[in-house]
């Protein structure tokens, strides 16, 4: 793995296409994987427990909890 300083840099079109064509190809061998047929569905009912604003402050931070539960910035219109 490279640093974060240094820069890695492909120096050929062909290098580039050939690690391009090795990405897709790893894509498209999971892509094309199916399921057993007694795999069973996808779960579509509750993950856990909702939890409670005590629980939740406990995990992010008594300061974190307040902070979001007091900020007065506009959410996105897209989020």
């Amino acid at each position: 793995m490279a640093k974060e300083t240094e820069l890695t840099s492909f120096s050929s079109r062909e290098e580039r296409e050939e690690i391009g064509r090795r990405a897709n190809a790893g894509f498209a061998r999971v892509e094309r994987t199916e399921a057993a047929a007694n795999a069973g569905g996808i779960p579509t009912g509750p993950v856990a427990q909702e939890l409670s604003e005590e629980e939740i402050r406990r995990r992010v931070g008594s300061g974190n909890f307040e902070a979001a539960k007091n900020d007065l910035q506009t959410g996105s219109i897209n989020s």
